[in-house]
């Protein structure tokens, strides 16, 4: 059974969502583990617009995603975004990342926000789930595509 619960719910699992999120893409970017910690803390506040969710099968820690204000520099007039979804290797293609989205997309929604945004070099996937494109990027972000989906 797969199920979704904000970090801020189960701050005992920020180490192992960090330890995710600093293999995933954080060692590529230059960030510390400490750096990845520090970034997840202020989304256990019940107040942030940000937040942190974890997905728990038979509850086992299975996967992460992000609802954060910015996940592009160049894009800073679109938000929110949908970052960091991660499922651990064990738990793939079992609809943990399908819960993970939807999570997200509620919590956009819940506070008001009719677009949803992310960015990722696997756009068959999120179209997959009724993400739509939106525009190919280049230089640095060459290979990556922006998605929306309307809440």
């Amino acid at each position: 059974m797969i199920t979704v619960e904000p970090l801020e719910n189960r701050p005992e699992l920020v180490p192992v969502c960090a330890r995710w999120n600093f293999h995933e893409w954080g060692q590529a970017y230059g960030r510390t583990m400490e750096q990845t910690v520090d970034a997840l803390m202020p989304m256990l506040d019940p107040d942030s617009r940000q937040k942190a969710f974890v997905a728990l099968v038979s509850g086992i820690p299975s996967g992460l995603v992000l609802l954060i204000d910015n996940d592009l520099d160049s894009h800073e007039h679109l938000t929110p975004w949908l970052a960091s979804l991660y499922v651990a290797p064990a738990f793939r293609n079992k609809g943990v990342g399908k819960q993970l989205i939807a999570a997200a997309e509620a919590a956009a929604r819940s506070q008001g926000h009719e677009e949803l945004y992310l960015y990722t070099d696997k756009p068959d996937y999120y179209r997959s789930v009724g993400w739509q494109p939106q525009e190919e990027l280049a230089g640095e972000n060459q290979g990556m595509t922006i998605l929306n989906r309307n809440l």
